[in-house]
């Protein structure tokens, strides 16, 4: 079996589909870029496509995502060699994701009312706003201490 991780981005939005026993499947197309110094020293730059499907419990997650985000995928490595219309030999290269998550920068401001906006590094776990609002009181008190000192 051949396992690949790719960090690309996506060249359409997905597309859900159902297999024949009906369950969900997402499909996208994944472009990863590789930079290389050629022999003479020039920038050599190289685009692959990956088609990319997952299922399961992520098809969900995977719905959300649009054209240009940045994702990591991990997953097994299907190839496939067919020919064009055309007559030229092709290779396909099919990834069924084992793992999927975006990598994009956030951009949009976030609506903290909607839980799954909030990233899960920022995130807090249940129960930690108390903690938070101790740690803000005690800081403010540290610093209305500092304010009093004569120098």
């Amino acid at each position: 079996m051949l396992r690949v991780s790719l960090l690309g981005n996506l060249g359409a939005d997905p597309e859900l589909r159902y297999s024949q026993k009906g369950s969900p499947m997402v499909s996208f197309r994944v472009a990863v870029n590789q930079v290389r110094t050629g022999p003479d020293g020039e920038r050599q730059e190289n685009t692959e496509w990956f088609r990319v499907r997952v299922m399961g419990r992520q098809t969900e997650f995977a719905q959300r995502l649009t054209k240009g985000t940045r994702v990591y995928v991990a997953g097994r490595l299907d190839i496939s060699h067919y020919q064009s219309r055309d007559g030229e030999a092709r290779v396909g290269f099919d990834v069924f994701a084992d793992e999927l998550q975006n990598v994009s920068a956030r951009t949009a401001t976030l609506d903290e009312s909607d839980p799954e906006a909030i990233p899960a590094a920022t995130a807090a776990p249940a129960g930690a706003a108390a903690n938070g609002t101790r740690a803000r009181a005690r800081a403010d008190a540290e610093s209305s201490d500092l304010e009093d000192l004569p120098f």
